[in-house]
């Protein structure tokens, strides 16, 4: 009579619908797993006759303790931009994906990356390649087309768990992890006026702040308007690529006479430089995301990337360890990283400890 077949976590992770590293943390009784999965897991185990090999976990553990890292799972992340090494040579992207590996690597994920618009890439094909590495969800960063991602990937997001980093997605509309924009060029604005700024201006494309729902604009407006400043400096935001870009960012400097003015790209300020007036009247110059590379004397918002990364690996372990997750439950949610002033430039010595708003002048009362 031949002996009984052996249960292996393969068939158990096809009973209980789990991959199979969630089936071996379950039977590890790890922390990974929820403790109600780690319950329905041992259950189906001693029902279908489970028995563990101790010889080989002895050994396994071995090998485990020798090694200088083991991966409980693989999650993906996606490079979304047109460039395919973006999350190694792009100016921010770098940043978020260093806070992906190193939360990964904490939790005990490894990290599979994949570029969306390579050759022959479409949603079937990286579904089962995510399929054939167990892979059930991961993160996608460095969108190139807004807030639009190309048509054919709905089986994607439909399928598997994703989070969003850096941008909010309206299709899919996934759950997004992101700096505080409105925090960014309001405190912006707040820190400039506590070094002594009276006429603070931003410097924006109007497509940019679309991608972000208008709040860097709107932040800046708030702060301008809370501060009661005597000088209300009006946003530019005629986009880069226009022919007349330079020509009316000059304009607006002579008509508006800012002594700072709060930008993005290292592109503008680049051109701002060259703007005779930034020189004469001594133009103090803050830009709102440290981009690579920052010039010595830079003085501005760190939006703190790595942390964005970080976060969103957190919300991704979330779904992928509870049982009653489902892909794209979250599509609602968004959580916001508080950026951070850093003051180290030429621009910032005098700079206050506690910065605060200026004061809104008051009326004075008139005589009875």
């Amino acid at each position: 009579m031949p002996s009984p077949k052996k249960v292996t976590l393969a068939d158990i992770a096809r009973k209980t619908n789990l991959s199979k590293g969630a089936v071996s943390f379950a039977l590890k009784n790890s922390p990974m797993v929820s403790e109600k999965t780690r319950r329905r897991v041992q259950s189906a185990a001693r029902a279908m006759g489970y028995k563990k090999n101790e010889l080989v976990s002895s050994l396994m553990s071995k090998i485990r303790a020798g090694s200088e890292k083991s991966f409980s799972e693989t999650i993906a992340v996606i490079n979304g931009n047109l460039d395919e090494f973006a999350l190694k040579n792009h100016p921010t992207l770098p940043r978020y994906y260093a806070g992906i590996r190193q939360e990964a690597a904490r939790l005990g994920y490894a990290v599979n990356e994949f570029w969306m618009h390579a050759p022959g890439t479409d949603a079937e094909k990286l579904a089962g390649i995510f399929r054939s590495r167990g892979i059930r969800g991961g993160i996608v960063l460095g969108h190139s087309f807004g807030n639009i991602f190309p048509r054919g990937f709905e089986k994607i997001w439909r399928d598997f768990y994703f989070i969003s980093a850096g941008i909010r997605s309206y299709n899919a509309s996934l759950e997004v992890v992101a700096s505080d924009d409105f925090l960014i060029s309001h405190n912006a604005y707040v820190e400039a006026a506590s070094l002594g700024c009276k006429n603070i201006g931003l410097v924006i494309d109007e497509s940019v702040d679309d991608l972000v729902g208008g709040t860097l604009v709107g932040g800046f407006l708030r702060a301008q308007l809370k501060g009661g400043a005597k000088f209300k400096c009006p946003p530019f935001l005629e986009p880069r690529e226009s022919k007349t870009y330079r020509k009316n960012l000059a304009k607006w400097i002579r008509k508006n006479s800012p002594d700072a003015i709060l930008y993005l790209f290292n592109f503008t300020r680049g051109i701002l430089e060259e703007i005779p007036e930034i020189g004469k009247r001594n133009v103090r110059l803050f830009q709102l995301e440290r981009r690579e590379p920052p010039p010595p004397d830079w003085t501005g918002m760190e939006q703190n990337n790595d942390v964005v990364g970080k976060v969103a690996v957190r919300r991704l372990a979330d779904m992928l360890n509870r049982d009653s997750a489902v892909a794209g439950e979250n599509s609602g949610i968004i959580t916001l990283v508080r950026p951070t002033w850093v003051g180290g430039g030429e621009a910032a010595k005098d700079a206050h400890a506690r910065p605060t708003m200026p004061a809104r002048p008051r009326k004075a009362k008139r005589a009875k």
